[in-house]
């Protein structure tokens, strides 16, 4: 049986299989943060059951850590899940979707199995995203669903909160805004999406809260907007042991921001690394730094030193992405970087 046409052209996600002790590659949070959750599971928790399918513990956490109503929520099978149905829901075979360039490459992995177009508006020099170029971008392809991943993966690079309303008020149709890094930026617009009817917000618990693992993610919006997506949503899509620990480490919110006030001052000091290397680095809003380097074979040399980093080809040869990780694995990069510069 052949695969449809969509597929067949499909290039896949393709996770490194690389393996170093110091994993800088995947923007993977802290191993030790909210560990001891799982002793929580107790004997009490049975798993021959069905999830409740209303997530009703998970989203009262959630609730309360975002600050909107229960009926603002969807949960999903991390974000990337939410970001599948949202396409399912909204866009129809041919419609477009528009997004950055460069930026996470799902979205258009989402459009080519849907069948519909992509197109990414090109940032400007150092991969600055002008927001009125954007806008004019929407209003000359009217796209189905445009999505801004702020900040934006793999660049780091922020769009001020102001100028995502401007973006969000330049279409009547459905902007999406991935959040899944904004626990380490400030320009979240989660308060907005009672006031805009065309905004949907996604974001994670596999970044900020380092619960990478149990794959969760959920969804904000009006609520006729949540009640659209429900309705393509599957049965039980989030497994029983996730949404227990999710509601857990949402319930100790404390932990997460002390986590990600570390991370931040981290980033600075490795930025500032590799500024005093003269590496070309870019300004970040994630837990994650971009920089370009010409070094010739870098990813494979600091492999070799046991670090492992991601390393982008195409329009981005040349181009890094580093994650911030514990401070001892950021010196540890550092040191090796310092070896070949």
């Amino acid at each position: 049986m052949k695969e449809k046409q969509s597929v067949k052209e499909l290039q896949p996600y393709v996770v490194n299989p690389i393996v170093c002790s110091v994993k800088l590659d995947a923007n993977e949070g802290s191993k030790d943060l909210f560990k001891d959750l799982v002793k929580q599971l107790g004997e009490e928790f049975y798993l021959n059951v069905y999830p409740d399918d209303s997530y009703i513990d998970l989203k009262k956490s959630i609730s309360n850590y975002v600050g909107c109503e229960i009926s603002n929520i969807c949960v999903g099978n991390g974000s990337s899940e939410l970001l599948d149905l949202c396409i399912k829901t909204f866009v129809d075979r041919d419609e477009l979707i528009l997004s950055l360039d460069p930026s996470f490459a799902m979205y258009s992995i989402y459009a080519k199995i849907f069948d519909t177009k992509y197109m990414g508006a090109e940032s400007e020099d150092d991969f600055v995203i002008n927001a009125d170029k954007f806008i004019h971008a929407i209003k000359e392809n009217n796209p189905k669903v445009t999505i801004i991943c702020n900040p934006n993966n793999p660049t780091g690079s922020m769009i001020k909160k102001d100028d995502v309303i401007k973006i969000i008020k330049s279409t009547d149709n459905i902007v999406i805004v991935d959040e899944a890094y904004m626990e380490f930026g400030d320009e979240s617009v989660v308060e907005e999406i009672e006031n805009y009817k065309n905004l949907i917000v996604v974001k994670t618990l596999s970044k900020a809260f380092s619960m990478a693992g149990i794959r969760t993610g959920y969804l904000l919006a009006c609520e006729e907007l949540v009640k659209t997506v429900e309705k393509v949503r599957p049965p039980y899509n989030l497994n029983s042991i996730s949404a227990f620990l999710a509601t857990k480490a949402l319930e100790e919110k404390d932990k997460m921001i002390a986590y990600a006030k570390g991370i931040k001052k981290e980033r600075e000091k490795v930025y500032k690394s590799l500024k005093d290397m003269n590496v070309k680095a870019f300004p970040s809003g994630a837990n994650f730094l971009f920089f370009h380097s010409d070094i010739k074979n870098l990813e494979e040399k600091l492999v070799k030193e046991d670090v492992l980093i991601r390393k982008f080809g195409g329009k981005l040869d040349n181009h890094y992405r580093v994650t911030i990780g514990s401070e001892d694995e950021n010196n540890e990069f550092i040191k090796a970087m310092k070896k070949f510069v």
